[in-house]
């Protein structure tokens, strides 16, 4: 009963138990009018208005110390979340720049090295192709075959060497970025690693072209050109691989993880 009561006065707003209690108040008076009579009703008044009072000052009492509660519960909360977001804030610049020198490795690492991904030969071109090459002569045809594929295959390696130049420009914002959101220790870590990760980028593209200078020049005269080396790329792209996984992860393992929330 007593919790009933409990939950009823705190499910009311205040003015609406004010109101009642006044009216329940000037009930209980005129029927201690009725029944006692002025004087002894006085008298019981005394008694019971310091009491009353007493009793609405401790009620207002508790309800402001509740709320006093729940604004500080609700202040903690605030708090909290604020300095959640700050961390994840901080979590994602790190992680934005992580990522931005990590794509450009991961795109030295998956470039392809053939030259036939370059050439683009349909089929018909590409049975051609084959057929001028067998061919001792008729220069003239096979150049005039072989110059627009070598035209589109120079446009897409050339844009390798933009790509690293822009890039290049970029990872420069990203390691000041670095700087800052992590350690002198990781920055010089991906600063070594987004150097070499360039230089790899920049002697795919050399040999690219130098790829696509001899597929051409043997198409058309059957010279014949030492082929230039794809195992040292290759090593050095697993060079950069093993380097990424144990040294630049342990670097960031301390600043790359999902703040609690």
């Amino acid at each position: 009963m007593k919790e009933r009561v409990i939950r009823w006065a705190s499910e009311k707003p205040k003015f609406i138990i004010i109101v009642e209690s006044v009216v329940l108040f000037l009930l209980a008076t005129i029927f201690c009018l009725y029944e006692f009579g002025i004087e002894k009703t006085y008298k019981l008044a005394g008694i019971l208005t310091p009491i009353a009072v007493m009793c609405v000052t401790v009620y207002f009492a508790r309800s402001q110390l509740e709320l006093g509660r729940e604004q500080k519960a609700l202040a903690q909360r605030q708090a909290t979340t604020a300095h959640t977001k700050l961390k994840l804030d901080l979590f994602d610049k790190r992680y934005e720049a992580y990522q931005n020198i990590m794509e450009h490795f991961i795109y030295c690492y998956d470039l392809p090295m053939g030259i036939n991904a370059y050439l683009c030969l349909t089929p018909q071109e590409s049975i051609k192709y084959h057929h001028l090459k067998g061919m001792a002569s008729n220069d003239v045809e096979k150049r005039n075959f072989i110059e627009p594929i070598r035209e589109r295959a120079y446009e897409k390696i050339t844009e390798i060497g933009e790509y690293n130049d822009e890039s290049k420009k970029k990872r420069e914002l990203d390691l000041e970025r670095v700087r800052f959101l992590y350690s002198d220790e990781v920055y010089q870590v991906l600063f070594d690693f987004t150097k070499k990760s360039h230089e790899l980028l920049g002697e795919q593209h050399r040999t690219l072209d130098l790829l696509l200078q001899k597929t051409v020049d043997e198409f058309i005269s059957k010279n014949e050109w030492n082929m230039p080396s794809l195992e040292q790329i290759d090593r050095r792209k697993k060079g950069l691989a093993r380097e990424c996984k144990l040294n630049i992860v342990e670097a960031l393992r301390p600043f790359l993880h999902v703040p609690d929330q």
